[in-house]
């Protein structure tokens, strides 16, 4: 009886191999399927909030957070970038054009200038793996940070519409703390309270390398007297040096390379404390001394 059974096993195994297959199907298991589909390349978010700051993303390191908890920074563009074997090196013209089109689309996005608030705008790339996959991106955040643009600070909620309403990331005045003629601190303070130093406007620096900037003390003085003196509607003349001092803070290093050149400038005063706006002041509040 077991034998029987085998055959009738084998009878019909043969058949399968055998037999016509039914539904129109042609027996050939390997040439109805199709292919798969190749992996796209990672994209990140066009807004989202990150807990760190990065130089380039890609999906495994990416860490965004809820607006409302606290991070450092916020993507708050995505562009295209230029089709290239390696993703731009920084100082070159593909990278000063991402950072052009990121710094543009930042006063859109906090609602006005964003250079006269102690926020910074950061580029991010695709990882190198990521940009020989095909990914052809730079994404644009925003972080607060400390006026020498080195020191980042953590923060909740969103800055977009930050510059709409009032902001206490608008420059306004401060009380330095300066230490053999550095400024090692400056606290920000409500112009109505004693202050000894205000900011005063942007100066747009020449196109120079980083270390002439750094050493050109006296054409970054001439700078921002001449932009003090439009703030406090003063003569922008010879006598500026001998009404008010000044202090300035120049771009970052990466910021400069990135094409940014703008200088930040404060009126100052070694003694003389203030409780209220330079504006449009005029000579008799600030009289040559």
């Amino acid at each position: 009886m077991r034998r029987v059974v085998t055959a009738l096993v084998t009878v019909m195994l043969a058949a399968g191999c055998t037999g016509t297959p039914s539904d129109g199907a042609d027996g050939d298991l390997t040439d109805d399927w199709a292919p798969l589909p190749a992996p796209a390349a990672y994209q990140p978010a066009a807004h989202a909030c990150h807990a760190r700051l990065l130089q380039t993303a890609s999906a495994t390191d990416e860490r965004p957070v809820d607006c409302g908890q606290v991070h450092v920074g916020e993507a708050f563009h995505l562009g295209t970038a230029p089709d290239a074997e390696v993703p731009p090196a920084e100082g070159t013209a593909g990278a000063r054009a991402a950072y052009r089109e990121c710094s543009q689309a930042a006063v859109d996005f906090v609602g006005g200038p964003w250079r006269t608030a102690r926020l910074a705008v950061h580029v991010v790339w695709p990882t190198a793996k990521g940009w020989s996959g095909g990914a052809r991106w730079f994404r644009c955040d925003l972080t607060q940070t400390d006026l020498d643009g080195y020191g980042r600070s953590g923060r909740t909620g969103t800055l977009e519409g930050e510059l709409t309403r009032p902001s206490p990331l608008r420059l306004g005045c401060f009380a330095p703390t300066v230490d053999g003629g550095t400024v090692t601190e400056m606290r920000p303070v409500p112009c109505g309270r004693k202050h000894r130093a205000e900011f005063a406007g942007l100066w747009q620096a020449p196109d120079v390398s980083y270390a002439d900037l750094e050493a050109g003390v006296a054409r970054s003085a001439a700078g921002c007297r001449s932009v003090i003196a439009r703030f406090a509607a003063l003569p922008d003349d010879a006598d500026m040096q001998y009404r008010s001092g000044w202090i300035s803070y120049n771009p970052t290093r990466s910021e400069w390379l990135a094409g940014e050149r703008r200088v930040r400038c404060f009126v100052y005063f070694a003694e003389r404390s203030l409780t209220r706006s330079l504006k449009d002041a005029g000579p008799s509040v600030l009289p040559v001394d």
